[in-house]
């Protein structure tokens, strides 16, 4: 990509929020909030009863997601870390 086509790619984006929002949904993945403390204990209790929908390995982690009602959680599992919980937030 040369500089000018680089530099009309990203004013395009910038000048139209919708293919930007839908240019970094598909960098960066769905938004997300990092549950810490009470919230994530809580969480991984309700998560510990249900099976996840979906499992993944990527060789240096291990992702289960899950739902519970409408809200969607990752629990990524690192060797020898701690889990990392994730609740999937909306897109809007």
């Amino acid at each position: 990509m040369t500089k000018n086509s680089h530099k009309d790619f990203v004013d395009k984006l910038v000048k139209d929020p919708v293919e930007l929002k839908k240019f970094l949904f598909n960098v960066m993945g769905p938004p997300r909030r990092t549950l810490e403390g009470k919230e994530r204990e809580h969480a991984l209790l309700l998560l510990a009863m249900i099976e996840p929908f979906s499992t993944s390995n990527n060789q240096h982690s291990w992702t289960d997601c899950y739902m519970i009602g409408n809200t969607e959680y990752h629990v990524t599992t690192f060797p020898g870390d701690t889990d990392i919980v994730d609740e999937i937030l909306s897109d809007d």
